[in-house]
């Protein structure tokens, strides 16, 4: 996978600053995986250039045509269903969804409406090409850090490919608006650019204000590999940032999906793993507490002895003494 070299850096990354998974359109379509990068990124601070708009009604029986476009295409339903696909998925949009069709994926209907059919739609582009596409692990991380920290303000229009407007009627209000400010004096293009841009920063508000940090998107999977790597590698003075970077993760949005899966904090989890080799350290040789510490992980001899009394009621000597006849008798 390659990034998008047409940008200089990337506005998720700005957030997030390990673990960047944007691409551009090309790569993800050639890769045929444009389904699983749900998630547009672009920089706010730039209006979106705006192609065309316009309002589709139909009676009855209405098949959208297949296309393969250079732009990316914002659909709103407001009345019946959108039966389309993309990229061979199965979408049906109705009152109140919208849709972001991809630059250079295939997408067609699938069947014909059933009875009336209204909808609006924009065809518009990312200046110099500067947007991502991402996947929902990358966006829960983005939508993390600027829910827990204060001083975080988002600065990017996100959309995904299919959401939900929370005030429909808003954004068939912002619709008419763009469309009302593209058939002004050519002249005054500029209102369309900024219409269209504030469309979709409402779209971004509404998935912002949306997330709850709770519901953070880690998948069992994905823990459980994480602990793998945690024990075969916590001797390495291991420590939470280290993981987080090794698994491409921020490191707070990490510890957080971490604790929700397992119940343990993952500065909790790296100790267990390192205070476990450390046992077997201390039944296996005659090697002095200082060197124990070192080898299981621990820099600081002090620190190694409070954790390891918190976690086994008794100090590494103590453990030694109670446990070492034991371990020899079993052999």
């Amino acid at each position: 996978m390659k990034r998008n070299a047409s940008s200089s850096s990337c506005v998720a990354c700005e957030v997030v600053p390990r673990g960047c998974v944007c691409y551009n359109y090309a790569t993800i379509y050639a890769a045929g995986e444009a389904l699983r990068l749900h998630y547009f990124i672009s920089d706010c601070s730039t209006p979106l250039h705006y192609i065309s708009s316009g309002l589709l009604v139909s009676k009855d029986g209405f098949v959208h045509p297949e296309r393969q476009l250079d732009t990316f295409v914002l659909l709103l339903c407001t009345k019946g269903t959108i039966c389309i696909k993309q990229d061979g998925k199965q979408y049906r949009i109705k009152p109140g969804q919208y849709m972001l069709l991809l630059p250079e994926v295939i997408h067609r209907g699938d069947e014909g409406s059933h009875g009336y059919l209204s909808y609006y739609w924009c065809h518009f582009k990312v200046r110099h090409n500067k947007y991502h596409l991402v996947n929902e692990d990358h966006i829960n991380q983005m939508l993390y850090v600027i829910k827990q920290e204060d001083n975080t303000t988002n600065d990017s229009y996100i959309i995904p490919v299919t959401g939900m407007l929370k005030q429909s009627e808003r954004g068939v209000l912002l619709f008419k608006a763009l469309l009302d400010a593209s058939g002004r004096d050519p002249h005054s293009i500029y209102l369309a650019h900024y219409a269209l841009s504030f469309l979709a920063m409402e779209i971004s508000a509404d998935l912002v204000d949306e997330y709850d940090a709770s519901n953070i998107n880690a998948t069992h999977k994905n823990v459980t590999e994480i602990k793998e790597w945690i024990k075969i590698n916590c001797t390495e003075n291991l420590n939470c940032k280290q993981v987080a970077m090794a698994f491409n993760y921020n490191p707070n949005y990490l510890s957080n999906a971490f604790k929700k899966h397992t119940g343990l904090s993952l500065a909790t989890y790296i100790n267990r793993a390192k205070i476990y080799m450390a046992k077997k350290f201390l039944l296996s040789s005659n090697d002095p507490i200082h060197a124990v510490a070192y080898a299981s992980g621990f820099k600081d001899e002090k620190y190694f002895m409070r954790v390891f009394k918190q976690m086994e009621s008794v100090t590494p000597s103590q453990y030694r003494q109670a446990f070492y006849r034991t371990h020899m008798n079993s052999k």
